[in-house]
């Protein structure tokens, strides 16, 4: 999920306008310093005599970096719905292409309806043979069939991109009853075999429009992600070098006191 991440984040980059660019990163930068000025600093509000040494600079500028990148980040996610778009268009046609995945749901929803309806699998061909076909002709026989082309076709998507999953949910239930009648009406003027191909255009063509629906959400939930992990990051610099003026605070305190017995 984190390679799927950092893959759309590098493309969300790249759609953005260099000039607009150039821009972002110089405010990165900016921020990035007073990040590192504010953590070298801000201990002086409760002790003043605390000083950072090269140790507290190296969280410091831990914390600058981390800046620069949320800023640069979040930025970029502001392009992630068109990216989001375009790979969920791309993945609807990889899948109508990917006939090792065709081919193994095939297998899938063959012995699944097979299970079920033993008697109407007498002399039907094994999958893998050329002859072979789900002698689907009764609604319950298709309701399994649209079930394991639908499901398989909404785990094919979490599993090519485990991040946008994350953020969208494909339905697998969305093109149930458009396949089922898609089945109907192809069997009115056909034999008995309903061409796989068919039920994997009709769930990719839903899923993707379920997933397109979803696609603006994309940007504010990530950018909701990022603040909250920002936030978590940046307090473990701060919350280190704070414990360290505290420490040297209470020592202070200790010798004034030992001073005075």
């Amino acid at each position: 999920m984190i390679k799927d991440f950092f893959i759309i984040l590098s493309q969300c980059i790249s759609a953005i306008d260099s000039g607009a660019l150039i821009g972002v990163v110089a405010l990165a930068l900016a921020l990035g310093a007073l990040c590192w000025l504010a953590c070298s600093y801000y201990t002086k509000l409760w002790n003043k005599r605390f000083n950072v040494k090269l140790k507290h600079h190296l969280l410091c500028a831990f914390a600058a970096i981390m800046t620069i990148a949320f800023v640069i980040t979040f930025q970029a996610v502001g392009k992630l719905e068109m990216i989001v778009d375009e790979i969920i268009d791309d993945w609807s046609e990889e899948l109508l292409d990917d006939e090792e995945w065709g081919a193994q749901t095939y297998e899938i929803a063959f012995y699944a309806v097979k299970e079920d309806f033993p008697e109407n699998f007498t002399g039907i061909p094994e999958p893998g043979d050329i002859n072979s076909y789900i002698p689907v002709n009764n609604q319950f026989m298709m309701q399994i069939c649209v079930e394991v082309y639908v499901n398989e076709a909404c785990a094919h998507f979490s599993t090519q991109h485990p991040f946008l999953n994350l953020m969208l949910r494909a339905n697998p239930g969305i093109s149930e009853d458009e396949i089922i009648d898609d089945m109907t009406e192809y069997f009115r003027t056909h034999s008995n075999f309903y061409p796989p191909k068919r039920a994997i255009i009709i769930a990719a063509k839903h899923i993707k429009e379920v997933l397109l629906e979803q696609s603006p959400d994309t940007v504010w939930k990530t950018r909701l992600i990022l603040v909250a992990l920002f936030l978590l990051v940046q307090m473990i610099p701060f919350g280190v070098i704070g414990y360290y003026a505290y420490k040297d605070l209470k020592i202070m305190q200790y010798n004034k006191y030992q001073r005075s017995v």
